[in-house]
């Protein structure tokens, strides 16, 4: 592994490194801290600024993560200091764009990306899905998820947006196996397989805006097992919430974490992996929610976050309250 900014090679400075992804934070990030010592002229001395881009490489000089420094944290006391780097996806999770989009998806993340001046990479077929999404102040994330969220309804894709390639904006079908493999035999140090029925609702009862009850969607077979929890919605009246009160029926949430060395870097959040251990019962296919690489000492480790039900960040198409005030 080898960590590059400027050109240079900083890998033998480095006391630690946390390089980490989680499918709701939106931009993946590295934490590193390097040693320092002004006083010590024979001490390599490396200038990294706020705004810097940094690069880390595997052992094979792929190129796995760019990011730019957005904290500097100087310490005296420990003679370090550690710096927070998020990628590009950062930028496109805080930018506003201010139209009213028309196309596939695909064409609506390569106009976002021309907008930010952002290279745009591989992105997800839709298979000619077409959406009009007015985005007037809206982030971008948000207006690429809008779109991708349309297409995902219409084919029953799962997608999500990553950076590749130091600085490209792709979208992946989320839950692509990423290759990496973990069994109890090999590279599994712990894992843990958590069941709970803590958030259960097995009913909800559909109410007008009068509070009139209207409709009732149930689980029959949650209830008679694990007893009533029941939730009320109201809808107006020019709306149907059905659908929204379908995926309000919560029953037994399954989820897992693993550890594993050696580290891997295709071990990250947004695709799937598949695990194999018969004494925690982890055993299949699972969708990495998050994910944790540690190196440190010459070691490396990777912590994930497991889930066994593969969900997309949803975003609803605002309607477009601008032309209809114009007509």
């Amino acid at each position: 592994m080898k960590l590059l900014t400027g050109g240079k090679d900083i890998s033998q400075l480095i006391e630690k490194i946390t390089w980490s992804g989680d499918t709701s934070q939106v931009s993946r990030k590295i934490n590193f801290t390097i040693a320092q010592n002004k006083k010590d002229t024979l001490f390599p001395d490396v200038s990294i600024d706020i705004g810097d881009e940094i690069i880390m490489q595997d052992d094979a000089e792929n190129n796995v993560f760019g990011g730019i420094i957005f904290d500097a944290d100087k310490k005296g006391s420990s003679k370090t200091v550690s710096y927070l780097a998020y990628d590009l996806l950062f930028y496109v999770n805080q930018s506003d764009v201010n139209m009213v989009f028309s196309g596939t998806p695909e064409s609506i993340v390569t106009q976002i990306c021309q907008k930010l001046d952002i290279p745009c990479g591989e992105l997800a077929p839709t298979n000619g899905v077409v959406v009009k999404s007015p985005c007037f102040g809206k982030k971008a994330y948000k207006a690429i998820m809008m779109a991708y969220t349309v297409a995902a309804r219409k084919n029953g894709t799962k997608y999500i947006p990553l950076i590749k390639n130091i600085n490209q904006l792709c979208v992946i079908e989320k839950g692509t196996l990423c290759g990496a493999v973990m069994t109890g035999d090999y590279n599994l140090i712990d894992t843990e397989y958590k069941s709970t029925l803590q958030n259960l609702v097995n009913r909800v009862i559909i109410t007008n805006s009068k509070g009139n009850q209207i409709k009732v969607i149930e689980d029959a077979e949650s209830i008679q097992k694990y007893g009533l929890v029941q939730k009320v919605m109201k809808q107006s009246d020019k709306e149907d919430i059905s659908a929204e009160a379908q995926k309000a029926l919560v029953s037994v949430e399954n989820s897992g974490s693993v550890s594993g060395v050696p580290n891997d870097f295709r071990a990250v959040s947004g695709y799937s992996i598949i695990v194999q251990d018969e004494v925690s019962g982890l055993y299949g296919q699972f969708y990495i929610e998050s994910d944790t690489h540690t190196f440190t000492n010459g070691k490396a480790q990777m912590d994930l976050t497991l889930a066994f039900e593969n969900l997309m960040d949803e975003e609803e198409i605002e309607k477009d309250t601008n032309n209809k005030k114009s007509k």
